[in-house]
């Protein structure tokens, strides 16, 4: 199984994280700190940079080194227009 593009994990990383629907519960912000085997290669003529979760918590000396990545994600609320003249 090839290992997804980083983009692809952080976004599925996120929507993890969504609130169960029907609690009325709404995620504002969110900061994850995360193991991540990553790769960087050229695909196509482009640099392309993939990462997954590890294979293994386990320390054994054959798999790829694992890196720590720290997302943080807010929402930011755009400024009201209402009443405004343009």
């Amino acid at each position: 199984m090839a290992v997804p593009v980083l983009a692809e994990t952080l976004l599925a990383l996120i929507e993890s994280l969504d609130a169960a629907p029907g609690t009325g519960v709404v995620v504002t912000s969110m900061e994850l700190e995360v193991p991540l085997e990553a790769t960087a290669s050229i695909e196509r003529g482009d640099l392309v940079i993939r990462a997954g979760v590890p294979h293994t918590r386990w320390v054994s000396g054959v798999l790829p080194p694992v890196h720590k990545g720290k997302l943080v994600v807010e929402l930011v609320e755009e400024p009201s227009t209402h009443g405004e003249e343009s």
